[in-house]
Formats: C-alpha cells, structure tokens, sequence
C-alpha cells in the first residue's frame, strides 16, 4: 500500500526543465502510478503565486478526484492576502469539490508563516473543515517558513493536523525534530529529501508514525519516493515501511485503503 503524500497534478512550464510535459495530466500520473506500484496520490497544484489563484489546476485536480475517488486526493492552495475571498475558495474547494487538504506556500503570496494576522483565520477555517494542512518548509526561502513556526501554529490549533512539507530541508531540518516534538498534532513528509540519516534521525526521534512518504513529482522523480524507502532504508523493517509509504497518509486524510 502505498501513497503519495505531495504531489503537483497541472501545468507548469518549469516542468519541461525535468523532461516532463508541462501539463501532468491524471492519465500520467495513474501511468507513473501503476509503473511503480502505488495505489494512490494527494495532489496540489504546482508552480507558486499564480495570478489566476491555481484555480484551473485545482479544477483538473477536483475532475481527477471525481473519476478516481481511489487513486486521487486533492490539496486546495490558498493565498492568505486574499482575506474572505481566500477563506470562501478553501471552503468551495474542501465542501463542493472534494479536495481533502490544504497547501500554503510563503512565495505563493509574498508571507511569512509567523504573520499570525494573516494564518489565524485560515487555521480557523481548516479547524471547522477538518482537514489537514501542509506547510511548504526549508528551501530558499525557508526563513519565511521554518519548521519552527509551523509548530509555533499547530500548539495553538492541536485539533488539526498539521504536515511539515520537505522536512524542513534544506535549512530548517536543524529544527524540524525541536519543533515536532513540541507540536505532537504535526508529521513531516519527505518529498525532494534524499538523505537517508535526516529521515532515519527524525523517526529514532519522533515516531515511525509520524512520517509520511512525498515525492515532490515530477519536480523530482515520482518513483523515487517509493524506492527510497523500499530499497534503500535497510535501517526500517517492513512494518515501518509500510507505514511509512502509505498507511500515515490514510490515517491522516481519514480515508479507506
């Protein structure tokens, strides 16, 4: 059984620098999906800031979730400068759509994630719905979104779930075991970190539950996930493997395998 925890389902035209089509449509990824064993994916739009607010990629992602309510889960992006507006479109795309979590990125809308004034109303909104959300963490940007910070918000919502994208890396993974210890409603998923002792330190430190396996595709390559864990974490035994690739993910989006 495995998932998926942090994929891009649409079109970007960055795609084409990793020799992919700028357009991952739900037929490619159900191809990718079946090559390399994996029963399902939860999809967010890619790129970031996009003018026209993701909402042409998280209709196609609503379409993929309609026609394959096994195989696909569906991230809705929100852009907090937006104000109400933001916060109807997250409860649009959650009730009416069928998407099941949240993405925030700090470059999707020029932010920080300790900008409470601007977070408090969507964590808010996500506590009503019940979903989970992700956090877009590390990276070049990462002083605008460190592990840190994500805990700083999940203390104060502890009914939430609250995923640590990329594991903080590069640059806030120094930090990620610090602040998931002191936010015990967040787990962190490994998309894009192909570092077997950073992940291997966090489980000793927090839990085999709470990891959840990402694989950032087609940014990087999608059967990567599975094969990091599969073949080349021997430190893991099976049990841990199999939660790990993909019964956290369930547990967390409160579906059926």
């Amino acid at each position: 059984m495995i998932y998926d925890a942090h994929g891009y389902l649409g079109h970007n035209a960055q795609f084409a620098t990793y020799g992919v089509p700028e357009y991952l449509s739900q037929d490619e990824w159900l191809r990718i999906m079946d090559s390399c064993g994996m029963q399902g994916a939860l999809v967010a739009p890619p790129g970031v800031g996009t003018v026209d607010d993701f909402k042409p990629d998280m209709e196609l992602i609503a379409q993929a979730v309609k026609s394959h309510p096994d195989r696909f889960f569906g991230y809705t992006r929100v852009k907090p400068r937006r104000g109400q507006a933001a916060l109807d479109d997250l409860r649009y795309w959650i009730e009416e759509r069928g998407l099941h979590a949240v993405k925030m990125n700090s470059l999707d809308d020029d932010y920080r994630f300790d900008d409470r004034a601007l977070m408090d109303p969507v964590m808010e909104v996500v506590s009503e719905l019940g979903i989970p959300v992700l956090f877009h963490t590390g990276d070049s940007h990462g002083e605008t979104c460190t592990p840190n910070m994500v805990a700083d918000i999940a203390v104060d919502f502890p009914d939430i779930t609250f995923i640590i994208g990329h594991m903080g890396y590069p640059g806030g993974d120094h930090m990620l075991i610090d602040a998931m210890n002191r936010a015990p409603n967040t787990v962190a998923e490994t998309a894009s970190v192909f570092r077997r002792v950073v992940i291997q330190e966090t489980v000793d430190a927090v839990g085999v539950e709470r990891i959840l396996m990402g694989t950032n595709g087609p940014y990087s390559p999608i059967e990567m996930g599975p094969m990091m864990f599969r073949d080349y974490m021997g430190s893991l035994n099976d049990e841990a493997k199999a939660a790990i690739l993909g019964a956290n993910l369930v547990r967390v989006l409160g579906v059926a395998s």
